[in-house]
């Protein structure tokens, strides 16, 4: 497949770096490539999930001395992917596999496969703002084209037609105002709502919704911020990690205001609503 140029050279991200054992390597992969992340002092490394030398999976090894070890010959690449030891050979090893860039943020291991990695993108202020309540939603792959499944999130037309009730009354329209901007950052559609939305999710906890926001963070994040006329907010943040062509990773980020309800219900309760949502998306993406 070929991806869109900002796709092709963004930063994405690949685990979260809690899921990165420190004893053993952890296999991953973006856009069709495998890679392979292991922990090297305090540092994580990214390599080509592939011995140069018979193809062997170096996900399959193990970790010797700080050094990657393949599972077939016994070959040890370091974190700048060079031999350091080629067993039974006596002479220095000139021997390397290809390594990516990394960068840890937000709790992520990111990576770009672009020859010339670009800076780094700006990540949703709520990922790193300590004054809300917070927690990372850990989904696994499904079948999904990544641009599909970024425009689906950002989308406001469907709701009415597959979450009836949940999120969008089935039949009664509203009148909305939209105001569109594009920055250097990304872009965003603010939506004011000019009566009650009274649906599930906005009827049980929001109470009245002053507007909607949508929100672009180039290549690959979808912000969906929703703001009620009492100055509460909740943020949905969604990073669309590539793993193929045809399956996508969503790395979702829940923030909201703190307030009476206790942070581990309002996890709860978000879960339990989101659940029957993302399944419905879930099937109709696969069927895109």
């Amino acid at each position: 497949m070929e991806w869109p140029k900002a796709w092709a050279q963004g930063w994405h991200p690949v685990a979260f770096l809690d899921e990165i054992p420190s004893d053993r390597p952890y296999a991953c992969q973006l856009m069709g490539v495998k890679l392979v992340a292991f922990r090297h002092a305090d540092t994580v490394a990214l390599l080509r999930d592939r011995c140069p030398h018979r193809g062997a999976p170096l996900s399959a090894g193990r970790i010797v001395d700080g050094a990657l070890a393949c599972p077939y010959h016994g070959w040890r690449f370091g974190p700048a992917g060079d031999c350091v030891e080629i067993p039974g050979w006596a002479h220095q090893p000139k021997q390397c596999t290809q390594t990516y860039p990394t960068k840890l943020a937000a709790g992520l291991l990111w990576t770009t496969l672009a020859a010339d990695p670009p800076p780094f993108p700006t990540l949703p202020d709520a990922m790193a703002d300590t004054g809300l309540d917070r927690f990372w939603w850990r989904l696994p792959a499904s079948q999904a084209g990544a641009l599909d499944a970024l425009e689906n999130h950002l989308d406001p037309a469907h709701p009415h037609i597959l979450h009836p009730w949940l999120v969008r009354h089935p039949r009664r329209r509203m009148p909305v105002t939209v105001d569109l901007s594009m920055g250097a950052w990304g872009a965003e559609a603010i939506y004011t709502e000019h009566r009650r939305n009274r649906a599930l999710l906005s009827g049980v906890m929001e109470g009245s919704r002053a507007c909607s926001i949508g929100r672009l963070w180039p290549p690959s994040i979808g912000e969906v911020r929703l703001e009620s006329a009492n100055g509460a907010m909740l943020s949905i943040a969604v990073i669309f990690a590539p793993e193929t062509s045809g399956t996508t990773r969503p790395y979702a980020h829940f923030a909201s205001t703190r307030g009476w309800l206790p942070a581990w219900f309002k996890r709860f309760a978000l879960k339990a609503f989101h659940r029957p949502v993302l399944a419905q998306d879930r099937r109709m993406l696969a069927l895109q």
